[in-house]
């Protein structure tokens, strides 16, 4: 129970005089404060005979309707005969529980019939059903209040009110409607929202009802829910993944892939673009030990994975793809991350070329390239072969670094650049850094830079970061021998 809803004392959690819930901790604890007083227990059991604590004006109205029955005099008597019992017993009772190893709650029970239990029941239900009873509603002798249920509305989360309404609540149901709601609810607090490996568990309920909860102070939080007319997990169109950057693993050449179902996309995408950090994301607060800009990109991304991943909804997943997927390579660079990012990058460019978009003929431009190189044709680059070129060449300066380790955010630099004079004013820095490694006699290279160097365009880097990572990530034509490269 929420101890918010507590009858008298937060520290006694039931709510009929039938039965006695306790933390076991309330009665042996070695902090004072947590110790429950025998007057609270004598205050709880005289409360119950007449509900005299509740007095606001709603409270009375409701418990109108009960006064016949809390002036009956067996009732009292009987409410006095099981307080006595509990103090008489208590001690023994706490035994008994320490003795079987209860490590949380004592729990009484009374025998009684059913129907007495829920009559009892009945009257605190009336009174405390509600997220807030300052918001009830008397129409044709029927109490209407807003729900407790996934419900956060009261005095210091005002967030829902309907401020121009007469009753500022954003809605309100029938009394026996919440009880049904918190049978919902209850029952959904004891089911799991997290598999074994800590992913969140979806539960479609009929085939067709789509929700996701998770737990909240011992409460059932519904954190999304939708109407899912058609689950197929089989795609439509097989999606072809291929390795445009000629990536390696190790000195394996990567081969290219198929994408036959949407499972298995998701955790594709869940690994290559996202390094396993989307799907233990979907909701609730991202994992703190993210860094805010990646962290970022989940709380932005992520209702348009789960609407296609968990819903069907591919809509929002391509647009993604479209504005994020190269601010996703970029985090794989800055981490680190060089081999990912690539395949991140070449997952991009499948998933455009599958949508029908045209996408760069990387083996054409490299060809275009390498003949203006080997025969040091000074023709202008045009803007495409410019950012590739710029690149491959930054990728190769990089690589002549003495370093242990080649750091991806050595490739930052280059990405801060936003304009083509600043990306090669950063390009001329690393060549003068590394140029005593750069035989003189490597045409290709120094061809190169004289290409890179003579370009008069004034375009952003950003609105041709997909060029310049391409470059970046893709083989590098200054390690390749000429033959091997072909334009298509």
């Amino acid at each position: 129970m929420n101890s918010n809803k507590a009858f008298y004392d937060k520290k006694i959690h039931s709510i009929n005089y039938f039965s006695l819930f306790v933390k076991l901790e309330s009665f042996i604890s070695t902090d004072t404060k947590k110790i429950l007083k025998s007057e609270i227990i004598d205050k709880h059991f005289f409360n119950l005979c007449n509900y005299k604590k509740f007095q606001k004006k709603q409270e009375i109205e409701i418990i109108q309707n009960f006064q016949e029955h809390l002036k009956n005099r067996e009732r009292r008597k009987d409410i006095i005969k099981k307080y006595k019992f509990l103090r008489d017993n208590l001690d023994s009772i706490i035994e008994v529980a320490k003795g079987n190893k209860i490590k949380n709650y004592v729990k009484v029970f009374f025998e009684e019939d059913i129907g007495k239990y829920k009559e009892e029941s009945n009257i605190y239900y009336s009174l405390k059903i509600f997220n807030d009873i300052n918001y009830c509603e008397f129409i044709n002798e029927e109490t209407f209040g807003l729900s407790n249920s996934n419900m956060g509305l009261n005095s210091k989360k005002p967030y829902l009110e309907h401020k121009t309404k007469f009753n500022t609540a954003p809605f309100l149901i029938e009394q026996n409607d919440a009880l049904i709601l918190k049978i919902f609810f209850d029952w959904l607090k004891l089911q799991s929202y997290k598999d074994e490996e800590n992913k969140p568990i979806d539960r479609y309920l009929d085939d067709s009802f789509f929700m996701q909860k998770h737990s909240s102070n011992d409460e059932a939080e519904i954190l999304d829910f939708d109407y899912i007319p058609i689950r197929e997990d089989e795609l439509k169109e097989t999606i072809l993944v291929k390795n445009y950057l000629w990536l390696k693993e190790g000195k394996a050449l990567i081969q290219d892939y198929k994408i036959n179902k949407l499972s298995q996309f998701e955790a594709i995408v869940d690994d290559i673009f996202y390094n396993h950090q989307l799907i233990n994301n979907y909701y609730g607060e991202v994992w703190e030990k993210l860094d805010n800009s990646f962290a970022n990109f989940i709380y932005i991304t992520r209702d348009a994975m789960v609407s296609y991943f968990r819903k069907y909804d591919e809509k929002g997943f391509y647009n993604v793809v479209r504005k994020y997927g190269l601010k996703l390579v970029v985090e794989h660079i800055k981490k680190d991350r060089l081999l990912k990012a690539g395949k991140a990058l070449n997952l991009r460019l499948s998933l455009l070329k599958f949508k029908g978009e045209k996408i760069m003929n990387i083996k054409q431009v490299q060809g275009k390239i390498t003949e203006k190189l080997i025969k040091s044709n000074y023709d202008e680059l045009n803007t495409e072969e410019f950012f590739y070129l710029c690149g491959q060449i930054a990728k190769y300066l990089i690589s002549q670094s003495e370093a242990f380790e080649k750091k991806g955010d050595m490739l930052e630099p280059f990405l801060r650049s936003n304009n083509v004079k600043k990306l090669k004013n950063n390009i001329e820095i690393e060549y003068f850094k590394y140029k005593h490694k750069i035989s003189i006699n490597f045409l290709k290279f120094n061809n190169a830079m004289s290409l890179v160097m003579a370009y008069s365009g004034e375009e952003k880097l950003n609105e041709n970061l997909d060029t310049f990572l391409i470059g970046s990530l893709s083989e590098n034509i200054f390690y390749m021998k000429n033959d091997e490269i072909k334009g298509e």
